[in-house]
């Protein structure tokens, strides 16, 4: 779901077949890598590209969930993978792979002093390679239909050349000559082989550079020589997901060291996953990722060729990096269908609570469907976040809001996580750094966090405060409206934020302590909105509407008065529902209680600000069709332009919104 331009993408690399009969020019294929936060739905992408082209030969490796293994054993894999048989389509061969792998087979030692002894045993193993077919025959049924090839225990390389597949129909010294002939050198095809037999011996990383460096650029000549053999109409795929774990990026670094050296293009299409950016070497961008990050609707081959400099300054160019975007309203209304037929607002909450982060909604759905039936159902809404994470009849576990916090920093370091909740209270991300919130933790953690949170895309554009995100209508309107207006990096993913204050929330003294040493500092800097946001997430209600009934004479513009009123009301709340209440009558009880002053002589400001307070949480604006809290806010801002003679037409406006 949201992936229709990657498909597009995928099936159009896929047709432009390279490196054989049907070559098509060009410079090649990129590696497309699918990116996003962890959760985002990458690897069920790959697994659904596989699907798609699922009748041609094609492999699935994850380096995040196997031992690490080396660039030449990953080569073997792969080349097992693509040789399986697919119906009507001649399946691929690997005779110099093939033959590379026996020659360090650790089980094979070269006689290096004998030529034809070492001739002889390389014949043995070779011939028993061939006699292990059955065991591939046995292994292709276990891969299934994606060749998931971290299921298959493969002990070592020698059995791993068994497993690639020799069709009967070519003899086996036909294979031979054709990979012996690739290896000759300066010196015999023979010589070489029992070079590289004894190099594979080594422990020393020049050698087992150049045993992996051989190894890969057979398995690349291979592919180039079935391509020209055979005239074939879809490149060979391979998906390789999570690459920014141990071995992802060496094996493809090397892949691409030799494409920078190869005769012309290979039929390789390498479609891979990442959670962090900061480990793809592709094209530089100014922001948080670090990389040309480009949207699924916006990709193209001719947007990735016409983007390659020239002449290329380095191998940047071949990576073509794709965000799996968050999920629209629509689109997570189509997966909670049969949660919507008995209660119809849950997927439009889930959608504003996670703005479409793909993993949660599905979370705070099945959440949401174990809600179905019950007494109160918008009572049940409100407390979603809090309820049980655990299937139905499963033992009592975490609550939501914990489960799925858990699980989208399960790659962070404990005091990562830990200054993470500290810098959730600021609203842009930068200036809990400048203002010292992660001084107390350590130097790792401090000069790594920020590069993380951007590298693995929580880093996001700031969303316009106005009626929009308030329950009202209208987006973006208020955009230039301020002298001073707020500086527009980048902030927290709204979703990841709204879990962290909650879990700020459970310690009362952090959450002062970290507001006040904010607010503090904004004041030392001269940012009187940020001061005030600070204070009103304090509960200082008071100073809010002292400042804000002051502007309201002394500001030309209604539009000014109200931005600053949208960016002070978008502190967050430390108790920002309370399940059993509804919202409008929380924002009485809350302006009563946190400015009893101010509530006696400026109650419309007052519960106007308390009521825009409280709208800034998705839970407070049931149901959706006409959130309750409107009706506060609209009559509020009516009753603020009968006594306000200069601002009256501006604000009855801002009133419509709400209607």
């Amino acid at each position: 779901m949201g992936i229709q331009g990657i498909e597009a993408l995928y099936q159009e690399c896929r047709t432009r077949v390279q490196g054989g009969r049907g070559d098509q020019g060009g410079p090649g294929l990129p590696v497309l890598v699918l990116v996003g936060k962890r959760g985002s739905g990458k690897s069920t992408a790959l697994e659904w590209l596989g699907y798609l082209g699922s009748h041609r030969p094609h492999a699935l490796y994850d380096f995040g969930s196997s031992a690490p293994r080396r660039p030449h054993e990953i080569a073997g894999l792969l080349a097992y993978g693509l040789s399986h048989r697919f119906a009507r389509q001649p399946a691929l061969l690997f005779p110099r792979l093939t033959l590379g792998l026996v020659a360090v087979d650790p089980a094979l030692s070269l006689d290096p002093n004998d030529s034809r002894r070492a001739g002889r045993q390389l014949r043995r193993s070779l011939q028993e390679a061939r006699d292990s077919s059955a065991v591939a025959d046995h292994a292709a049924e276990v891969a299934g239909l994606l060749q998931d090839l971290n299921l298959l225990q493969i002990p070592g390389v020698g059995l791993l050349a068994g497993l690639i597949r020799h069709p009967p129909r070519l003899p086996l010294g036909l294979a031979r000559r054709a990979a012996l002939a690739w290896y000759a050198g300066p010196h015999t095809a023979l010589h070489e082989l029992v070079a590289l037999n004894r190099l594979s011996k080594s422990n020393a990383p020049i050698d087992r550079a150049a045993v992996d460096r051989r190894l890969c650029a057979a398995f690349l000549a291979d592919l180039h020589g079935e391509y020209a053999r055979r005239r074939r109409d879809r490149n060979c795929v391979v998906l390789l997901d999570n690459i920014d774990a141990d071995g992802g990026r060496e094996f493809l670094d090397l892949l691409m060291q030799l494409r920078d050296v190869a005769d012309g293009p290979d039929p390789l299409l390498v479609v891979a996953t990442a959670s962090d950016t900061g480990k793809i070497p592709g094209p530089f961008a100014p922001g948080p990722a670090g990389v040309v990050i480009h949207a699924p609707e916006e990709t193209s081959y001719a947007d990735w060729a016409q983007a390659i400099p020239d002449p290329p300054p380095d191998t940047s160019w071949r990576w073509y990096c794709v965000e799996l975007r968050d999920l629209t309203a629509g689109e997570v209304s189509q997966l909670g269908a049969s949660v919507a037929q008995r209660l119809p607002e849950a997927p439009g909450l889930v959608h504003h609570l996670t703005r479409g982060h793909p993993w949660s909604a599905h979370r705070l759905l099945d959440a949401a469907a174990r809600a179905v039936g019950r007494e109160d159902p918008e009572a049940l809404l409100r407390g979603l976040l809090s309820a049980s994470a655990s299937a139905e009849g499963a033992p009592q576990g975490p609550p939501v809001d914990s489960a799925v916090l858990t699980d989208i920093l399960q790659e962070l370091t404990d005091d990562q996580r830990a200054a993470l909740v500290a810098c959730c209270a600021a609203r842009a991300f930068d200036s809990a750094c400048d203002a010292g919130l992660l001084d107390t933790f350590s130097l790792h953690t401090s000069s790594t966090l920020a590069r993380a949170m951007g590298t693995r895309l929580w880093l996001v554009d700031p969303v316009p405060q106005d009626a929009g995100v308030r329950g009202g209508r209208g987006s973006g309107y208020l955009n230039g409206s301020h002298p001073r207006p707020l500086p527009g990096g980048p902030v927290l993913h709204p979703w990841l934020r709204l879990l962290l204050c909650q879990e700020l929330a459970r310690s009362p003294q952090q959450w002062e302590a970290v507001h006040e040493r904010l607010r503090t500092w904004h004041l030392q800097h001269g940012h009187p909105l940020d001061v005030l946001h600070h204070a009103l997430a304090l509960g200082r209600l008071d100073d809010v509407v002292d400042h804000l009934a002051g502007q309201l004479v002394e500001l030309d513009r209604t539009e000014a008065w109200l931005y600053e009123l949208y960016a002070i009301t978008a502190a967050p709340l430390r108790e920002p529902v309370v399940a059993g209440l509804t919202a409008t009558l929380r924002a009485d009880r809350l302006a009563a209680a946190l400015a009893p002053r101010s509530f006696a002589q400026r109650r419309a400001l007052t519960v106007l600000v308390t009521s825009l307070w409280l709208a800034t949480d998705p839970r407070n604006r049931l149901p959706r069709a006409r959130p309750e809290l409107n009706l506060t806010i609209s009559s509020m801002f009516q009753d603020l332009a009968m006594r306000s003679d200069p601002r009256r037409v501006g604000l009855r406006h801002e009133a419509a919104k709400y209607m």
